[in-house]
């Protein structure tokens, strides 16, 4: 009779390359593919929205509804409230499944769902009912994404260096805006717009297919313990992830317990109301220029992908300070600050203008989503009531992720409803599309104010605690640079624990001794 161990393989039984291979070359190869792969999941998003403007000029679904902006929106809605549904239940089969085989039967199930969508269309079909299934069927299958790729991603890198790298790790969705919003225009620019839709669809899904065969030949999902060889990297967090992986007996968090970590149920309030704008935006900017300020579909698209070079710029900045803060709330809560007026001024804005307050929102917003979704979630994630358990890693970021996709849902068909676009074709005149814009805007501003104060109490806490900390190391070494990682951990029980969300809770300082 075998033991337990043969029961299952190990990690290092699953790696396709030798094991005198550098663990910094497998956790590069672990970065481009989960990279490339929910980038590809962004493209499929950014599909829908920049296809609006054709759709709605050929007003192709047929419905009861009366409002194509109103069936758009309740699209959107849909998509959303099953993609936040699916994000609890990833969350949780995430922890309990092997990560490369989910991820892999996900992808596949959206590729075939985004090709019958096209496929629908080249069939000359208007039934709306039919498309909002697939949206629907879509939403829950992209729910396996997220959760599984912070999961891998965070038993792969360290917390020291997880801002920086989660930072530049979250530009794929930005960068999948990008590549969505190009792919779009390419096909509009070679195919009559009455095709090009279509094929974009197809063309979609079929990237998606391709994409997870790469997953499944060559994804690992944690580091094997033989091949943690490198300097500089946190051996520790990285062997605990490896025992995680070899360790199918071990307790894995609750759903419920879940939400009780320190920090959790703040951030997921605070991140539905912060993604219910992002995604206001993400869905509608195209559309909004096209109805509002009469853009060419291809040129709305361009202008809406400087929101997503904004957001790439905010990542990567935003990761960098606060892992030299080693707290991140402060920097969050500032950024929606400041961004609340930027959305307020948006509506109405001159052309020139607008591209300007586009780089603006993602500079603030896209920045502040990345870090919530991936640093902030993977630091709540190991948090040091869990004892260093990364089975925990999928089922935190799956309700912070699906908290804010629930918000997204509910703030869509909002936006749908309060815009309430009308096309208007006064007699020998030419027709033009009327919407509530500024309604829309004042919501979004609204729902920023909320998010700020839902972090205003942590964000205060993590405020004290660094300026202690800087304090404590200027003592120490009062010539010396301040960093996150030389400062001091030299708390007293009195002082309580490191606060939720920040980088010191994932032991990112180090003690003044060591460096002396």
């Amino acid at each position: 009779m075998t033991d337990a161990s043969s029961d299952k393989e190990s990690a290092e039984d699953k790696m396709p390359l030798g094991s005198s291979t550098p663990i910094s070359v497998l956790q590069l190869r672990t970065f481009a593919i989960t990279f490339v792969t929910y980038a590809i999941f962004h493209i499929a998003r950014k599909s829908f929205g920049s296809i609006k403007g054709e759709l709605g000029k050929e007003e192709w679904m047929v419905s009861s509804l009366s409002s194509q902006s109103t069936m758009y929106g309740l699209m959107d809605m849909v998509f959303m409230a099953c993609y936040a549904v699916g994000l609890y239940i990833s969350g949780v089969l995430g922890d309990r499944l092997d990560l490369r085989k989910f991820l892999t039967s996900g992808m596949v199930c959206v590729g075939l769902v985004l090709v019958a969508f096209g496929a629908a269309g080249l069939g000359d079909i208007h039934n709306f009912t039919l498309y909002l299934f697939l949206w629907a069927l879509n939403g829950l299958m992209q729910s396996c994404g997220w959760p599984s790729s912070i999961a891998i991603m965070s038993r792969w890198f360290g917390s020291g260096e997880r801002g920086v790298i989660m930072g530049m790790w979250g530009c794929c969705s930005s960068l999948g805006n990008v590549a969505g919003g190009a792919l779009v225009g390419i096909l509009f620019a070679i195919a009559e717009p009455t095709l090009a839709w279509k094929l974009v669809m197809m063309t979609v899904g079929g990237l998606m297919i391709l994409q997870a065969l790469v997953v499944f030949i060559y994804l690992v999902p944690s580091p094997p313990v033989k091949h943690i060889e490198g300097e500089g990297i946190d051996k520790e967090e990285l062997h605990a992830a490896a025992d995680d992986e070899k360790q199918p007996q071990l307790e894995v968090i609750s759903f419920w317990k879940a939400w009780t970590i320190p920090g959790v149920f703040a951030y997921a309030i605070a991140y539905a109301c912060l993604k219910s704008v992002t995604y206001s935006l993400f869905f509608w900017v195209p559309y909004y220029l096209t109805a509002n300020r009469h853009m060419s579909n291809s040129k709305a698209n361009l202008y809406s992908v400087i929101y997503d070079v904004g957001g790439i710029a905010g990542g990567i900045i935003g990761g960098y300070i606060t892992d030299r803060m080693g707290v991140r709330s402060p920097y969050i809560v500032c950024c929606m600050c400041l961004s609340g007026p930027i959305v307020y001024c948006f509506y109405g804005a001159s052309e020139s203008l607008t591209g300007l307050l586009l780089f603006l929102m993602g500079l603030t917003m896209g920045g502040s989503e990345m870090l919530i979704g991936t640093s902030v979630s993977a630091d709540l994630g190991t948090h040091p009531s869990l004892a260093a358990n990364s089975q925990a890693l999928a089922t935190v970021t799956g309700i912070i992720d699906g908290t804010g996709s629930a918000g997204a849902a509910f703030t869509q068909y909002l936006v749908g409803n309060v815009a309430n676009c009308r096309t208007i074709c006064p007699i020998g005149g030419i027709c033009s599309t009327e919407c509530a814009w500024d309604s829309v805007f004042m919501l979004l501003f609204f729902a920023l104010v909320v998010g700020v104060l839902c972090l205003s109490r942590l964000a205060f806490q993590d405020l004290k605690q660094w300026r202690r900390r800087r304090a404590e190391y200027l003592v120490s070494q009062p010539h010396a640079p301040v960093a996150a990682d030389e400062a001091t951990e030299t708390e007293t029980a009195d002082e309580g624990p490191d606060t939720p969300g920040s980088t010191g809770s994932t032991r990112v300082a180090t003690s003044v001794m060591d460096k002396t």
